[in-house]
C-alpha cells in the first residue's frame, strides 16, 4: 500500500479513523486496569516473599513464552483473522485476572502458583501482541502507522501514568485482590469494543497465509537481510532486557532505598509515566523515524537512568525519573514507527513477533539478572548495569551501521568525459547470420522489467539517508 502524502497530519491524525478510534479508546480503559495489575502484582510479591529474585522471576516468567515460543505466535497473526484473535488473548486475559483474584481472596497465594499465572499470561501475549501491532495497520492504513504506533504507546503510558497511581491508592485502602478484580472487568471494555468494529471497514488486499513449516524462520531472514532493522533490534533488545526493569528496580526502592510504602511506589511509576507520555508525544509529531533517533534515545535513556541511579533523595529520584521516562518513549516509539513502516504486509505479523521477541523475550534473561544484582548488590548498581548496556549498545551500533555504509559498493557511474554513444545504425537486411558480439548486445538491459520467472533480488539498504 503506497504512503498517501495527503495523510491527515498532526499527533492524533489516526483518531480521525472511526474504527482505530473506537479500539484506542477502549485499549485505553482496559491498559490503565492491566497498568494496575502490575503494580499490585509486584507490591503482592515483595510482601509474601521479601525477595528481590522472586520479583525479578514473576517478571522474567511473564515473558519467557515470547522467547519461546514468539516467533510462532507470528505465524498464527498472519495465518487467522487478527480481530478474531484479539477477541480470544483479551478473554484469556481476563480470566487470568479473576484467577488471581480467586488466589488472593481464597488466602492461598502460593508463590508457584503465581509463577504458573505469570508464565500463562505470557502465552497469551506471544500471539496477542503480534496481533494487535499488525491489526493497527488494518485499521489506518500504512500512511498513518507512524501515528497509531505513537499513539498506541501513548495508551499505554497514559495507562501506565493514571493505573498505578490508582493502584497505590487502592492497595492500601481495600488490598490486592480488590484490584485484580477491576482489572478483570476492565477487559469487557475492550471486548465491545472490537466487536463494534465494522468487518467491512477492516478489509485490506488478501495476502497468501504462510505455511507452517519454517514460517518464523522466514521472518527472521527477512530482517537480517536489511542491516538498518538489524540495528535498531539490536539496540531495542538490549535495553529491553538489561535497562527497562522497573516493575523490580522501582519497587525495590521504595521498599529499601526510600521507604516510602506503596504509595511511594506509584508515586514513581506515575514519574516515570509523566515522562513517558511527554516522550511519546514528542516522537509522535516526527513523520519519518530514523536509525540516529533510535542510537540518540537510547544514549540519554542510558545517561538519565545511571544519575537516576546514584540520586541520593526521594525527591531527586522522582525528578530523574521523568526525562528517563522522556528519553525511552523517544526511543520506543521510534523503533516500533521504523519497523512497522518497513515492513511488506505479507510479513507483518512474523517481523512484529521477531519484534516482540526482541524487545521483551530477553526478559527472562534481565530481570532476574537485574534483581539478583539488586539483591546482593543493592538495587542502585542492579539500576545502573542497565544505564550503562543501553549507552554501550547505542555506540557498538552506531558505529557498526557507520563502518557498513562506509564499506557498501557505490553505484558505477560512467566518467563525465565518455563520448556520446554511436548513432544506431539501421537493421541490417535479413540473411547472413548474426555475430556473437551482435547477438551478446541484442540482449543488453532496456530498462523493461525481467522475464516474471526471474524476479530481481531487492537489495537491503545499508545505511541510506532517507532512515538513518
Amino acid at each position: 500500500m503506497a504512503v498517501n502524502s495527503t495523510a491527515p497530519t498532526g499527533v492524533f491524525a489516526a483518531l480521525r479513523v472511526r474504527d482505530y478510534r473506537i479500539y484506542w479508546s477502549t485499549g485505553l480503559v482496559s491498559n490503565i486496569g492491566s497498568a494496575m495489575q502490575g503494580v499490585a502484582l509486584d507490591w503482592f510479591v515483595l510482601t509474601l516473599t521479601h525477595s528481590g529474585t522472586a520479583l525479578g522471576w514473576v517478571a522474567g516468567l511473564q515473558f519467557a513464552p515470547v522467547l519461546l515460543f514468539g516467533l510462532w505466535g507470528g505465524v498464527v497473526a498472519d495465518r487467522y483473522d487478527r480481530r478474531t484473535l484479539l477477541l480470544w488473548t483479551q478473554t484469556l486475559y481476563a480470566v487470568q485476572a479473576l484467577l488471581l483474584t480467586v488466589i488472593v481472596f481464597s488466602g492461598h497465594a502460593a508463590l508457584w502458583l503465581l509463577y504458573v499465572l505469570s508464565f500463562a499470561l505470557g502465552c497469551v501475549f506471544t500471539v496477542e501482541n503480534p496481533a494487535r501491532l499488525s491489526f493497527v495497520t488494518e485499521l489506518v492504513g500504512r500512511a498513518l502507522i507512524p501515528k497509531a504506533a505513537g499513539l498506541n504507546i501513548l495508551s499505554l503510558n497514559a495507562a501506565r501514568l493514571v493505573g498505578p497511581a490508582i493502584a497505590g491508592v487502592l492497595i492500601g485502602a481495600i488490598g490486592t485482590g480488590w484490584v485484580f478484580a477491576l482489572n478483570a472487568v476492565s477487559f469487557t471494555v475492550v471486548l465491545a469494543g472490537l466487536l463494534s468494529i465494522r468487518p467491512r471497514a477492516r478489509a485490506t488486499r488478501a495476502v497468501p497465509r504462510p505455511a507452517w513449516t519454517g514460517a518464523g524462520a522466514e521472518g527472521l531472514r527477512y530482517v537480517a537481510a536489511r542491516p538498518e532493522l538489524v540495528g535498531v533490534f539490536t539496540i531495542f533488545g538490549l535495553v529491553a532486557t538489561f535497562a527497562v526493569n522497573f516493575p523490580t528496580t522501582l519497587t525495590l526502592f521504595a521498599g529499601r532505598v526510600f521507604d516510602v510504602g506503596s504509595r511511594g511506589l506509584g508515586l514513581m511509576n506515575t514519574a516515570l509515566a509523566v515522562g513517558t507520555v511527554c516522550g511519546t508525544i514528542a516522537a509522535t509529531r516526527g513523520v519519518s523515524p530514523r536509525v540516529r533517533t533510535v542510537v540518540a534515545g537510547a544514549l540519554l535513556f542510558g545517561g538519565f537512568e545511571a544519575l537516576a541511579a546514584v540520586m541520593p533523595t526521594y525527591p531527586a529520584f522522582l525528578a530523574l525519573l521523568l526525562p528517563t521516562g522522556f528519553t525511552l518513549m523517544t526511543l520506543n516509539t521510534a523503533v516500533s514507527a521504523f519497523v512497522q513502516s518497513e515492513v511488506s504486509d505479507a510479513m507483518r505479523g512474523r517481523v512484529m513477533a521477531v519484534y516482540t521477541v526482541i524487545s521483551m523475550g530477553g526478559s527472562p534473561v534481565g530481570a532476574p539478572v537485574i534483581g539478583w544484582v539488586s539483591q546482593h548488590a543493592g538495587v542502585r548498581r542492579g539500576l545502573a548495569v542497565g544505564a550503562a548496556t543501553a549507552v554501550l549498545a547505542a555506540l557498538g551500533v552506531a558505529l557498526w551501521l557507520a563502518r557498513t555504509t562506509r564499506s557498501a559498493p557505490a553505484p558505477a557511474v560512467p566518467p563525465a568525459s565518455a563520448p556520446p554513444p554511436a548513432r544506431t545504425a539501421p537493421p541490417a537486411p535479413a540473411g547472413p547470420p548474426v555475430s556473437r558480439s551482435a547477438s551478446a548486445s541484442a540482449t543488453a538491459p532496456t530498462g523493461r522489467s525481467p522475464s516474471p520467472g526471474h524476479p530481481p533480488a531487492r537489495e537491503p539498504s545499508t545505511g541510506g539517508t532517507s532512515h538513518d
